[in-house]
């Protein structure tokens, strides 16, 4: 896959493409991102995905949109969905003042080679958001492109949208946001040293440093830890370690039947099911038991998964 940063780059294919923000490239994106090839296949294409990083309501409005994914792995997402070609350009002030004719004109066509532009059903583009539906028809005309909208995606009579997951993660309903991303919500980090609490009481963990702006709701969950190109069931505490007294947030993950030392190697944590809530007990023993419990249910839920 090529990556284009600069709006200056052209490419010399003629593309089929797509434009948004596709965070988490979720199954509202894998909609629009078949049509895409689809079309391109057909007709001999590239296919392109048109995004954009920082968030654009963070530049126009101030306003910090936590995003699912950072944009390498929005990257990386598109890769695994076999895009030829993504323009991922920095949004600016600067671009969200060029016309929207101008954006056709001088990037999607000029710069895009566009053929066959594929949109949802509410787009909109351009300085003041002026460019729409009928001006990508009516310019296709002239410069020799179509416009095809693609529906929105619906589950269960729900809108697939990256907020209604964001959302969905938030609340712990990690089983739900599966089904929005049409993959296991997950984070990745290193491995940072601890105090060795895990350790002491029998439960050795790996505490995660990551720079997701996403975490899923304090609370225990079944979860796969991937280390070293292998996939291993764990159980993850978010949370703040009352028992102990901690008041950083941290992310401590107990790999099963695993002793080794991972200290600064990358991990990913694959989120399966939440199954409670973050507790203060009396003490160590306590906790310990509760533990086994928890080990034991993530155990059944990782072999039924």
């Amino acid at each position: 896959m090529k990556v284009i940063f600069d709006p200056e780059e052209p490419i010399e294919n003629s593309t089929s493409a797509t434009i948004g923000n596709f965070d988490g490239v979720h199954i509202g994106h894998k909609k629009i991102i078949a049509a895409v090839k689809k079309e391109a296949k057909q007709k001999g294409l590239s296919s392109c995905v048109i995004t954009f990083h920082p968030h654009p309501q963070k530049v126009l409005q101030n306003i910090d949109i936590p995003l699912l994914v950072p944009i390498r792995e929005r990257l990386k997402l598109l890769e695994k969905e076999g895009i030829d070609v993504v323009a991922c350009y920095t949004f600016t002030k600067d671009i969200a003042k060029i016309p929207a004719k101008d954006f056709v004109t001088d990037i999607l066509v000029g710069k895009l080679n566009l053929k066959h532009l594929i949109v949802g059903p509410d787009f909109s583009f351009g300085r003041k958001r002026e460019g729409n539906l009928d001006l990508l028809v009516k310019m296709g005309k002239e410069y020799g492109f179509d416009t095809e909208v693609v529906e929105t995606a619906l589950i269960d009579g729900e809108i697939v949208s990256s907020t209604s997951i964001r959302n969905l993660v938030r609340e712990g309903n990690v089983i739900k946001a599966r089904k929005f991303l049409g993959y296991n919500f997950y984070i990745e980090g290193q491995v940072k040293e601890g105090e060795r609490r895990g350790r002491q009481i029998g439960f050795p963990t790996a505490n995660l440093d990551t720079d997701w702006d996403i975490l899923p709701k304090v609370g225990v969950y079944a979860t796969l830890a991937h280390v070293d190109d292998r996939v291993l069931n764990s159980i993850t505490n978010v949370g703040y370690r009352p028992t102990f007294g901690n008041n950083e947030l941290l992310i401590e993950t107990h790999i099963f039947n695993f002793d080794e030392d991972i200290y600064k190697k990358r991990m990913k944590i694959e989120f399966i099911d939440r199954i409670r809530d973050e507790q203060k007990f009396n003490g160590p023993e306590a906790l310990v038991e509760q533990i086994k419990k928890d080990v034991e249910k993530v155990n059944i839920i990782l072999s039924e998964n």
